[in-house]
């Protein structure tokens, strides 16, 4: 900066930003208030139906976080400006008093230009060489800081501005130096990856910054993506550092790059486009070393990746996975080598396929849309692909065989694929419990659960026999459980749709496909409990839903005094025959040619209580109209709050309880205990629900969840004997 220019700067102009801006912030506050309250409250409230669930509510959603994210860059902005400005600001005035100082010195000052000036006697006047050197130092150092000031600030704002191309960032920094200092560690932290000796340090750079925006965006750009690829051959091999170091640097690296790939600077978007150019080589050039893919998937199991990124990307691996597999006859990919690229585990990590499932688990709406696409990318209108590469994965793909201590046979791809799948149809990630308001389901993510049960219903080997992608199926299937009790119920032109209430897109089922889908779910531990628990929750929340007598007329059953009597036994038929047809599945692996342990059953049960207990009181599946009884808890003396948490906890408790060998639960392969289990939850549900809502019903209840209860059961034994006979196994 030219001594003139800081000298006679006014900053009028950046005072009036910093103040617009001020404003701007202010109103944007009040704005995302009032969006968060209104839109999204209401939205959340609201019955979404066919195109305005996938259009309107996604819309909604969409719009207020990006006033939130508005709100959020204009305060950074702000916070910069009025930084710089106050910083600026002060050296002019230290500028001005120093340039004082030395005209009363006799000492002259002038500005020659260029960034340089002159420091000298005044004529005639005696000063010594070390005070002119003093001055001109002084003077040197103000205006050096000046223009870093200035310099950081435009290029903290540039790269601000650079996060999103279209939106905004929610990026936050609380003045100029953060927002500087993160760029300036992100080239270190780049710095570092080059460097082996340094990976402590890298750690620890890598950490302090987690969730720092500008510092992942200029660390992988600054790497560059030959650097990140050659960084991780490198650092994840038998010369990198040890292994506590290399697990930490593995998540520490994921993360960052992931944040890294939600910006939409011209150099990230390169760094993209480049790495998935390099994904088929070989890195460094090397024969016989890993390729970029299997390098780069590795780094993609911690972290949310752009769900653009993550698309582009796997589309290419596709493409490479089915010309080195013969479209998948074959493992296409070398996992016998002694290089780990996958220190975390448990795999080795050179199926580049496994930790590109791990991605999209993390990252819902990308996996609904690369598993409804193909190799050449997504569905779309003009490109409906007629096998998908949910099609090639779950069906066609010839998985390669990985080993684990002592040679045991690992299955982490297929895993992590069903995490992937689960994520996709219901667009929560994997290992998260299930959102308070759980947004209804989009076109997509329904096409994608039809697309699984059919697939199953078909080939029930698909899943039998890859029991360990059981759990996550059953996750996603509790999120359907609408779908699922409609399909059972086939009644497309009666009034079942009022009894189960869909918000969002329906999965359009057929009653057969339906039950062989859950007599093979059935079959697994995991995929039982998941299913069981999750319909015990929702048939308790339907009946509370159904007897409340304040529900509008227009979503009631029926006009006539006997609704709640036919609501009742209608759901305690439909979730018998849910209950009945899983049942069928659990005595299918107890008694037949699997031989599995009912006790496994149980346990999974009691492990279930981690899953639906974020889900209590949401009304799975009943939609975002549906409001638990806050008058449960009164009525019963208990300090649960809804119906569906008082039943659950009696299905806990009845596990915990050692000697009672007549509860169903426990008692698995008995057709008829486990019947009288179910009777009995269906009960209580009732009861609890008519009690909840002062019902003159409470004393009759019961009697209709009893009798809908069996006649579910009978209903589902008949169903399994004539629809699952060729895929049932001799004892």
């Amino acid at each position: 900066m030219d001594l003139e220019a800081l000298r006679d700067a006014k900053f009028k102009a950046l005072g009036e930003a910093v103040t617009d801006w001020r404003q701007m912030r202010d109103k944007l506050k009040t704005l995302a208030s009032d969006a968060r309250r209104e839109l999204r409250t209401r939205a959340d409230r609201a019955n979404w139906k066919g195109v305005n669930s996938d259009v309107t509510r996604p819309f909604i959603d969409k719009t207020v976080g990006e006033i939130e994210d508005a709100r959020t860059q204009a305060e950074t902005i702000h916070n910069i400006l009025k930084d710089t400005c106050a910083e600026l600001t002060r050296y002019r005035d230290s500028l001005e008093f120093k340039l004082l100082e030395a005209d009363a010195q006799h000492i002259r000052v002038r500005d020659t230009g260029n960034g340089s000036f002159e420091v000298r006697a005044k004529d005639g006047a005696d000063v010594p060489l070390p005070t002119l050197d003093r001055f001109r130092d002084d003077i040197a150092d103000l205006l050096k800081k000046a223009t870093t000031s200035d310099h950081s600030a435009k290029e903290a704002l540039c790269a601000l501005v650079d996060q999103s191309k279209y939106g905004f960032s929610d990026a936050r920094y609380k003045d100029r130096d953060e927002a500087a200092k993160a760029l300036r560690e992100g080239e270190r932290a780049a710095a570092l990856a080059k460097d082996p000796t340094k990976a402590d340090e890298l750690n620890r750079l890598l950490k302090k910054h987690r969730g720092d925006s500008l510092f992942a965006e200029r660390f992988a750009t600054k790497l560059g993506p030959d650097g990140t690829l050659a960084f991780w051959a490198g650092a994840s091999g038998p010369d990198g550092p040890e292994p506590a170091v290399q697990k930490a640097l593995q998540k520490n690296i994921s993360t960052t790059l992931a944040l890294a790939t939600q910006s939409d600077s011209p150099a990230m978007e390169r760094w993209e486009r480049n790495l998935i150019k390099a994904g088929p080589g070989a890195v460094g050039g090397e024969p016989g070393g890993p390729v970029g893919f299997q390098v780069m998937s590795n780094l993609m199991r911690t972290g949310d990746y752009d769900d653009t990124f993550l698309n582009k990307y796997g589309t290419a691996l596709v493409a490479e996975d089915r010309r080195r597999s013969h479209n998948g006859e074959d493992p296409g990919w070398d996992t016998d080598s002694s290089h780990g690229l996958n220190p975390n585990g448990p795999d080795g990590g050179l199926d580049p396929m496994t930790g590109y499932m791990k991605a999209l688990a993390h990252s819902p709406d990308a996996a609904t849309e690369f598993l409804n696409g193909d190799h050449e990318g997504p569905r779309s209108p003009s490109h409906t692909p007629d096998r998908t590469n949910f099609d090639y994965l779950f069906k066609d793909r010839e998985w390669p065989k990985d080993y684990g201590p002592g040679g045991k046979e690992l299955h982490t791809g297929k895993n992590y694929l069903a995490q992937a799948i689960a994520a996709g149809a219901t667009g929560t990630p994997a290992g998260e419990p299930i959102p308070k308001n759980l947004p209804p389901h989009t076109e997509d993510q329904a096409r994608l659960f039809e697309d699984v049960v059919k697939t199953v219903s078909k080939d029930n080997k698909q899943l039998a026999d890859n029991g360990y992608m059981s759990d996550s199926f059953g996750k996603m299937t509790a999120h359907y459980l609408p779908d699922i009790n409609r399909a059972l119920a086939n009644d497309p032109l009666g009034d079942t749709p009022k009894l189960y209430p869909i918000s969002g897109a329906q999965a359009d089922l057929s009653k057969r496909d339906a039950t062989r889908f859950l007599f093979t779910l059935g079959q697994n531990p995991e995929g039982y409990a998941m299913v069981q628990l999750g319909q015990k929750q929702y048939a308790a929340n339907l009946m509370d839903y159904h007897l409340n007598p304040d529900l509008p007329a227009d979503q009631r059953l029926i006009q006539t005094s006997d609704s709640p009597q036919e609501a009742v036994r209608r759901i305690a038929e439909q979730s018998g025959q849910v209950g009945g047809t899983l049942a069928a599945g659990r005595e299918e692996a107890v008694l037949g040619k699997a031989k599995e342990d009912d006790e496994s059953f149980t346990h999974s049960l009691a492990q279930g209580k981690n899953f639906v207990s974020g889900a209590i009181g949401t009304g799975i599946g009943v939609g975002t109209s549906f409001v638990g009884s806050p008058a449960v808890g009164a009525a019963t003396g208990a300090t649960a709050s809804t119906v569906s948490s008082m039943v659950l906890e009696e299905i806990f408790e009845a596990n915990e309880t050692k000697n009672q060998e007549n509860v169903g639960y426990i008692a698995g392969g008995k057709w008829e205990s486990t019947q009288d289990d179910h009777s009995e939850i269906h009960q209580r549900a009732a009861i609890l629900a008519a009690r909840a809502h002062k019902s003159p019903y409470e004393a009759d209840v019961a009697d209709w969840a009893q009798d809908g209860t069996g006649d579910g059961f009978q209903r589902a034994h008949s169903d399994v004997e004539e629809m699952t006979r060729d895929i049932r196994t001799d004892g």
